[in-house]
């Protein structure tokens, strides 16, 4: 079984930026305790846009995730406050 590899990209609006990079801070703690997170990281472009960079040891794992509390927490959260839609890439090792 491969690991599932994600990066999803949130574009705030200027205003927002930082209540939602503080929120997105606050859920990885909780998502980081889910079954099958291998790695959940926040990281910032120059640009102001916030990655998440994940990690899930099945594609299954990262499913069950995208259903539980916490991402319900964030799209709560992000309405209204974002430039463009979040982007979410999910990816598998080439080798």
């Amino acid at each position: 079984m491969k690991t599932c590899t994600v990066v999803a990209t949130f574009t705030p609006n200027p205003q927002n930026l930082i209540e939602v990079k503080e929120l997105l801070l606050d859920v990885a703690k909780d998502v980081r305790l889910e079954l099958g997170c291998l790695l959940y990281d926040l990281y910032e472009e120059v640009s102001g846009k916030l990655m998440f960079i994940e990690a899930w040891e099945s594609r299954e794992l990262w499913e069950i995730h995208n259903n539980a509390p916490t991402v319900g927490r964030i799209l709560e959260f992000i309405d209204g406050k974002l430039s463009e839609p979040v982007v979410v890439q999910e990816m598998y090792a080439a080798n």
